[in-house]
């Protein structure tokens, strides 16, 4: 008959073992997360599996892709360093929305001209 290996488990949302509920090297999960831990030799719980242990920068470094929409939340800006570290960036922030609102970039290549660009013109024609 096989053998059923249980570790210590929660169905608890964000809870993590605390050090004195482990023994070095003993497995826990969380099994509404879908996290795994372990303590180490030195007493530190760490986290060794599950979607907190991926980031966005191992994602974009190993040059992957995906169709899920990325949601950033309460006030997270996308900003972006250029080609200098230095204390210049540009940060693409949203004014609070107050309706679900759509915006749609060209089916071209240029740059895309912001309110501050002046770009705006006439052209007369008379008679």
């Amino acid at each position: 008959m096989a053998t059923v290996l249980k570790p210590k488990r929660t169905e608890t949302a964000l809870a993590i073992p605390s050090s004195g509920s482990l023994e070095a090297g003993e497995l826990a999960m969380n099994v509404t997360d879908g996290k795994f831990y372990t303590k180490t030799t030195g007493g530190v719980v760490k986290q060794m599996d599950g979607a907190g242990s991926v980031t966005s920068q191992n994602v974009m470094t190993n040059g992957a892709t995906t169709t899920t929409d990325l949601l950033l939340d309460q006030g997270a800006n996308l900003i972006f360093e250029g080609n200098l570290a230095n204390a210049y960036e540009t940060t693409l922030t949203a004014v609070e929305p107050t309706a679900d609102n759509t915006i749609s970039l060209p089916n071209q290549s240029g740059v895309l001209a912001t309110e501050g660009d002046n770009l705006a013109f006439s052209i007369v024609f008379g008679g």
